[in-house]
């Protein structure tokens, strides 16, 4: 009697063959898009984070045609040099490439970069407002992240990506004119947290400014005195920590979590 075969969840990766460093980074890479898909950052196919080689090859990068939450393992992720020249991986790399090549290159501070469009952060997108700390997650951002105006374009050229990097200065997220947000880290962890937060001080920020309340924020003082105790690295690590744990609760809901959100293979 014939033997059923086994499906093999493709959250393996089985088949790729990258050094224990790099598998590791992708595997974390691939939990950071699904995390994103729910908490509001997915928009179809679109939007991607990428993360330094620690190899110095250039940066790994979501594939293009599937969604943040349909990211499973390293088998979705592509390699390209910082000039665009795919290295390594099946697939398609995204046309907004040099989103994270020219930050990259001109950051060596960061090792990961995200770009997406989340709903508020693209409403805010379309103001030149400055984000205030109407709570907590807008003070992460103190004293504020910086709009590039210069282009409605896509980000689909060196050129494009350079004027982006230099926009975003030192800061770690940046707002492109009518289109959404670039967030960045000097970790995974770090570039996803910055991306939530991002969403969650424009939701605040719109929310109260649609009230046509008086309202306020901390004078840069206050901000001095509290953002060393509200943003370190050990609120990052415990808020990364939070989050897979709830992307493991969704997950377990359905089989479906085991193939990726939106696609079984």
């Amino acid at each position: 009697m014939p033997t059923k075969t086994k499906k093999t969840s493709r959250r393996s990766g089985a088949g790729r063959r990258h050094s224990k460093a790099v598998s590791v980074l992708l595997q974390k890479l691939a939990t950071a898009h699904r995390i994103l898909e729910m908490e509001g950052h997915g928009d179809m196919t679109l939007g991607h984070v990428s993360v330094r080689d620690p190899e110095g090859r250039g940066f790994w990068c979501k594939r293009k045609a599937l969604g943040m939450g349909e990211i499973i393992s390293e088998a979705d992720f592509t390699l390209q040099d910082l000039d665009g020249r795919k290295l390594a991986g099946d697939g398609d790399c995204h046309n907004e490439w040099p989103i994270h090549s020219e930050i990259l290159r001109i950051r060596p501070d960061l090792n990961s970069v995200g770009h997406s469009h989340p709903f508020y952060g693209c409403v805010f997108s379309a103001t030149s407002e400055v984000i205030r700390p109407v709570a907590l997650e807008g003070g992460y951002f103190w004293p504020g992240v910086p709009h590039d105006k210069s282009t409605a374009e896509l980000v689909n050229t060196k050129e494009l990506g350079a004027g982006l990097a230099t926009a975003m200065g030192k800061s770690f997220a940046v707002f492109m004119k009518n289109h959404g947000v670039t967030f960045c880290g000097t970790s995974i962890e770090h570039c996803m947290m910055m991306g939530i937060f991002l969403e969650r001080a424009c939701r605040a920020q719109l929310l109260i400014a649609s009230t046509g309340y008086r309202w306020e924020y901390p004078t840069d003082a206050e901000m001095k005195a509290r953002a060393p105790q509200t943003f370190h690295s050990a609120m990052i690590n415990r808020s990364w920590e939070f989050y897979c744990r709830k992307l493991r609760w969704l997950e377990s809901l359905s089989d479906i979590g085991a193939e990726g959100t939106y696609r079984i293979v």
